[in-house]
């Protein structure tokens, strides 16, 4: 009897181990593959650093102080002003948008929404030459406040998809108790809708803000003074035609580049949340 229980239990105890084994063999190739992708994030970032100080065995300062000197830091005021008012105009303008699409319907209004979306197929370098014409004949060039707004523009359709499905996900059941319970509409989107949009307007605020911070078409078009250069205007411009300081550009990189990691890496779990809200209406 001992023998046959023995014999019953060996083939469990042989499938646990042989389950055990594929579970560990499973992680540790998941490890491989996440160290593979960390290796080849992490890579480019540690080749611009040790670029930055210089080739050989010899570290010095001379790219940085360089590019400090080409403006970097007034050019990164102008980035970061330019990156903050486009992002205010961009979320106060898809946020009621967005509302108006999601929960006050009207005639056609799922039709321009559709335009909205389809827009945002069409590359952006179409209507350069236009808008460009249009802004140099009315308002002129040079000014951070039109440039921004050229920015808003830009960021608008994006913007209003992602906020719009978000509002879509809130019962309309929440806004017609506001509604009732004596609550405007201006009310009622302050009140009770934007306390729980935290995270898509955290999401389009900082996709946007990166995507000025690191833009060079626009600010190249419509900021041509030296005085009101942007940080990537001032990184292409630094070098000359017949020479190329790779330790001038490598530092010009990494300084440029260290804002927009920091605040993706503060704000990922705003942005994993607010680019998926929505999604399941």
């Amino acid at each position: 009897m001992t023998t046959e229980l023995a014999a019953a239990r060996r083939p469990t105890s042989v499938a646990s181990s042989a389950a055990a084994v594929r579970h560990k063999v499973g992680n540790g190739l998941i490890w491989l593959f996440l160290c593979i992708i960390a290796a080849v994030c992490i890579g480019p970032v540690a080749f611009i650093f040790r670029a930055s100080f210089g080739s050989g065995t010899d570290w010095t300062l001379d790219g940085w102080v360089k590019i400090l000197q080409q403006g970097l830091l007034q050019a990164g005021l102008v980035s970061l002003t330019l990156g903050v008012l486009s992002c205010l105009l961009t979320t106060v303008i898809a946020t009621m948008a967005a509302f108006a699409f999601a929960k006050l319907p009207f005639r056609g209004s799922q039709s321009l929404l559709m335009a909205i979306i389809i827009i945002l197929l069409v590359p952006g370098q179409v209507f350069i030459i236009p808008q460009y014409l249009d802004v140099a004949r009315t308002v002129g060039l040079g000014s951070i406040p039109v440039t921004a707004v050229i920015y808003s523009v830009s960021q608008l359709p994006f913007s209003i998809f992602v906020l719009t499905n978000f509002f879509r996900s809130i019962p309309s059941e929440i806004f017609e108790a506001a509604m009732v319970d004596g609550a405007s509409v201006p009310r009622s989107v302050f009140s009770v809708f934007l306390p729980m949009a935290g995270p898509p307007l955290i999401t389009v605020g900082v996709l946007n803000f990166i995507g000025v911070w690191n833009d060079l078409l626009i600010a190249l078009l419509y900021l041509p003074s030296d005085q009101v250069r942007t940080i990537g205007v001032v990184l292409a411009t630094a070098q000359s035609l017949r020479s190329f300081d790779v330790t001038m550009v490598m530092a010009g990189s990494l300084i440029s580049a260290i804002p927009t990691m920091l605040i993706f890496l503060f704000f990922q779990r705003y942005i994993t949340v607010g680019l998926t809200a929505g999604v399941g209406k």
